[in-house]
């Protein structure tokens, strides 16, 4: 029987890079925010230019502080936001054992110590990567399973892609959302 298992402790390096590739990949946040930086830049040179001695003054002033803020946002908002999230989980998680069962079926997944599991059919998952590591399997934009691929205690990454590519369920265009981020040698 097709079959995957994984069993596996938190990993705070896997997951930030987990969050660092839904950032730059899954998410437009971050390059609004890299356009507001463009705007202000481009706005507070402008007013430089266009200095005309002391009366406006302050109007640089305000240009060139609010391109600082802007700046200023991107950390905030990026490596803020992720390093609150892995905090969490790091404190919700602890040293319990998730364990993550895949079939062709569904994935079941529970943590020990913690009542209760979730059992999820394929259908439920919109996309997966594949990168060198880990599969990043995304229930929807926001939520997914990190999977290493040291922690496979039963079966192996080639049957866990088999089990995805087959069983994803085909966008509009009939194909399935898996992609495989990394070159073999």
């Amino acid at each position: 029987m097709d079959k995957v298992l994984v069993k596996s402790q938190y990993k705070e390096k896997i997951h930030r890079r987990f969050y660092y590739f839904h950032m730059f990949r899954k998410s437009f946040s971050v390059y609004l925010l890299i356009i507001a930086i463009g705007l202000s830049i481009y706005f507070a040179v402008n007013a430089t230019i266009n200095f005309q001695g002391e009366e406006s003054m302050t109007n640089l002033y305000i240009a060139w502080g609010f391109s600082a803020l802007v700046i200023g946002m991107i950390p905030a908002f990026t490596i803020g936001r992720i390093n609150s999230i892995i905090r969490y989980n790091r404190k919700e998680r602890g040293d319990r054992l998730e364990i993550i069962d895949i079939t062709k079926a569904k994935i079941v997944r529970f943590v020990d110590g913690i009542e209760g599991k979730v059992i999820l059919g394929w259908e439920d998952f919109e996309s997966v990567y594949e990168t060198k590591d880990c599969f990043y399997m995304y229930i929807d934009k926001e939520r997914g399973l990190v999977i290493d691929k040291n922690d496979i205690v039963e079966g192996s990454p080639e049957m866990l892609r088999k089990l995805a590519q087959n069983n994803l369920k085909p966008n509009r265009k009939g194909k399935v959302k898996f992609k495989k981020m990394f070159k073999d040698k």
